[in-house]
């Protein structure tokens, strides 16, 4: 009877081995598509470097790429050239689009100002006030991280940092009403470093249009004597602080009949609103122009990501919407496919230097897929086109990045990966021909992902050790 138990026991192990290894083979040959000659991919490499693109990044821009509008010790405005400047032909669908970056020391206060363009801004950090003013109107908002502010062209508006410790720090994106991709910002009163526009008028003009005797224009061109020195981002004591903020209507309890007469569009914040996707490993807020009437006629959409650390956002492509996207904390690994090709400086989407442009379905059609690859920190900006597929994988530290979508209204947002995506809808059939894979794996290649919109990079993440048959079992079986 021991001599039979003993025999069952072997068999089920050397049977267990055998169909162990079996499956192994099968699954492995399944997988494995047949290499067609000269088919490898241009641009290899694995992507587990930083230094594995295959080609001039044009899309990323770092910190020294800023240039600075204005700059003291009570804080700074930088802005990017315009997109254009880097590649005039990659960039033409957001050449009127200028992405700027304003920090401002506590209890400080940048003066009145505006702009020929339209802007929206996102707090970042911080907490403060901006204040509009119209020849039929005077409102201030308080404004607090994840707050989105529209300012129409040419109203006249002023900031101020109101917290004593923390900086106050706003991304923009602005949209030039005059020349594309330029605009310039006018000042009622002198500064340091910038005249106030009334020195484009005559003295005459100045006395009768005010009515004031000709000593009190220096007052109004050149300013107070000891304002001369001062530049558009100045100190302010605690009295004036509260001053400031003495009017200043908070977004998040503002009485309806208050809200209803707002001339300027109240802000909003961005965090509180439902993250359209969140799990563990990240989440991602957006506001949309469908949603929000600031948004709608500058057709711009705002998001805001938070990743864990070692994430990854499952790759994607927006269908119409390019994204200006500006890091606010952290360092990840953006990747994207492109099928534009450059040379040195130049870019050549379509048509070689001398060619003619009909030649531009023939080379549209050539299939080369260049990988885009950049570690992407704090303060550095990375542009996503539309139509283009990216992933972002951040690295040591908590993740959080800011975007700006431009033409977002008529734009769809589609996943590749992840539990809802799109190449899952395809039918096996499909996807065999497709991609040449055997009936089992054909099922299995977009089904697999047991996580939705983010998802671990860590093995232990995304496979949980299953418990794994004993000796003791098998032996079980076998009747010991």
């Amino acid at each position: 009877m021991a001599i039979s138990k003993l025999t069952i026991t072997l068999f089920l192990l050397i049977s267990l081995a055998v169909f162990h290894c079996l499956a192994f083979r099968v699954e492995v040959q399944e997988f494995e598509p047949p290499q067609q000659e000269g088919q490898e991919g241009h641009g290899g490499g694995s992507g587990e470097g930083w230094d594995e693109e295959a080609t001039k990044n044009l899309y990323h821009f770092g910190q020294w790429s800023f240039k600075n509008f204005f700059q003291s010790q009570d804080g700074f405005v930088k802005i990017l050239p315009k997109f254009t400047n880097r590649s005039s032909q990659l960039f033409r669908g957001i050449e009127n689009y200028r992405f700027l970056f304003q920090e401002m020391q506590p209890n400080t206060f940048l003066v009145p100002h505006h702009l020929d363009a339209d802007y929206i801004f996102l707090v970042l950090q911080g907490k403060g006030v901006i204040g509009f003013v119209t020849d039929k109107a005077n409102e201030s908002f308080q404004i607090t991280k994840g707050d989105v502010v529209r300012v129409p062209s040419s109203v006249t508006h002023f900031f101020a940092n109101t917290n004593d410790t923390v900086p106050l720090r706003l991304a923009k994106i602005a949209v030039p009403a005059n020349v594309p991709g330029h605009f310039q910002v006018f000042f009622p009163a002198h500064s340091q470093f910038h005249q106030s526009y009334f020195t484009g008028f005559s003295k005459d003009v100045l006395k009768a249009s005010f009515n004031i005797p000709e000593e009190l224009l220096g007052g109004l061109i050149r300013g107070p004597q000891q304002q001369m020195g001062q530049g558009i981002i100045r100190r302010v004591s605690p009295v004036q602080i509260k001053e400031l903020t003495e009017h200043a209507t908070s977004p998040s309890n503002k009485h309806k009949d208050k809200k209803d007469k707002s001339t300027f569009g109240s802000p909003f914040n961005l965090l509180t609103q439902d993250a359209i996707y969140s799990n563990d490993f990240g989440h991602y807020h957006e506001a949309h122009p469908k949603r929000f009437s600031q948004l709608q006629d500058l057709d711009i959409a705002v998001g805001w990501v938070n990743m864990t650390k070692g994430s990854l956002f499952l790759p994607q492509y927006n269908s119409k919407t390019t994204f200006v996207t500006f890091v606010e904390n952290g360092c990840a690994r953006f990747e994207m496919a492109s099928l534009y090709t450059f040379q040195g400086d130049q870019e050549q989407p379509w048509f070689g230097p001398g060619q003619e442009e009909e030649e531009e379905v023939e080379e549209e059609m050539s299939g080369q897929v260049h990988k885009i690859v950049s570690r992407v920190c704090k303060g550095e900006v990375f542009i996503l086109p539309a139509g283009h597929p990216f992933a972002i994988l951040s690295q040591d530290q908590n993740f959080v990045a800011v975007g700006f979508g431009i033409h977002a209204s008529n734009s769809t947002r589609t996943f590749l990966a992840g539990q809802d995506n799109m190449l899952s809808n395809l039918n096996t059939v499909a996807t065999r021909l497709s991609f040449g894979l055997g009936s089992k794996m054909a099922e299995k290649l977009f089904t697999s992902q047991n996580y939705s919109h983010f998802a671990p990079t860590t093995h232990s993440h995304q496979f949980p050790e299953k418990a794994k048959p004993s000796f003791q079992s098998i032996f079980n079986l076998a009747g010991f």
